[in-house]
């Protein structure tokens, strides 16, 4: 069974760009053979390694068969208020069965960090996509200073009812942001390429990515597809 993941989140900077990045990282290191999608054309820089789709005016479903055909996954992020468009597809090309006829299954990652707006959006996200996917919730690190209670909440609720899978994303130790600072590049470009980071900030992203897939095996059910491919992607 193949896997169509789909992170996302409305919410501006939460987190979604650097976490699917993440997962192709954790792809690479099972040896699943995936293609890492962005629908934000702004991410389309020459250091990225995958495709770009368009889900608000020229989305093809004949790209999402290619992929599926051609890959044991994909990663599709979907931008900052792309969900809607994202539900819409959905239902207008009853990917559901599409997806169910190519042998492939939808899981839905959604960052979590820890905000009570963020709690609404899962809220809303089920409400969209209710059972037509599996879940994965990934808690970020999020800012102390504004962090709400995940357990008892309504969100956690939701998700519970839905057999959701949730995973613990660690945080950047100060080793590694002051190697990204001194290297002038956010850690969303670093995780395009980490091999191009002078030693030391390559050595410190490395470090992170081993803790941080070591956080997604604990997603592994809804992640990896049950036939993994047996040559990852160089990217």
């Amino acid at each position: 069974m193949k896997k169509l993941i789909v992170v996302v989140n409305d919410l501006e900077r939460s987190g979604k760009s650097a976490l699917a990045r993440t997962l192709s990282h954790y792809f690479k290191s099972q040896e699943v053979q995936h293609l890492l999608v962005t629908s934000n054309e702004m991410d389309m820089t020459d250091s990225f390694p995958g495709e770009f789709w368009d889900l608000e005016d020229q989305f093809d479903v004949s790209q999402l068969i290619g992929a599926i055909d051609s890959y044991s996954a994909v990663i599709l992020d979907v931008h900052s208020g792309g969900a809607r468009n994202w539900g819409e597809i959905l239902e207008a090309e009853d990917l559901e069965n599409l997806l169910a006829e190519l042998d492939a299954e939808m899981t839905l990652v959604i960052p979590d960090t820890r905000s009570e707006r963020c709690n609404e959006e899962i809220c809303d996200l089920t409400e969209i996509f209710a059972d037509q996917a599996d879940y994965v919730i990934a808690h970020l690190p999020g800012d102390a200073r504004n962090q709400v209670k995940w357990k008892g909440s309504l969100a956690s609720k939701a998700i519970r009812y839905l057999g959701a899978n949730t995973v613990n994303i660690p945080d950047l130790s100060d080793d590694l942001r002051t190697a990204l600072d001194n290297a002038g590049v956010d850690f969303t470009e670093a995780l395009n390429n980490p091999s191009v980071l002078p030693r030391f900030a390559e050595v410190q992203l490395s470090q992170w990515i081993e803790r941080a897939s070591s956080g997604l095996a604990g997603g592994a059910e809804y992640l990896l597809p049950d036939a993994m491919g047996s040559v990852a992607l160089d990217y």
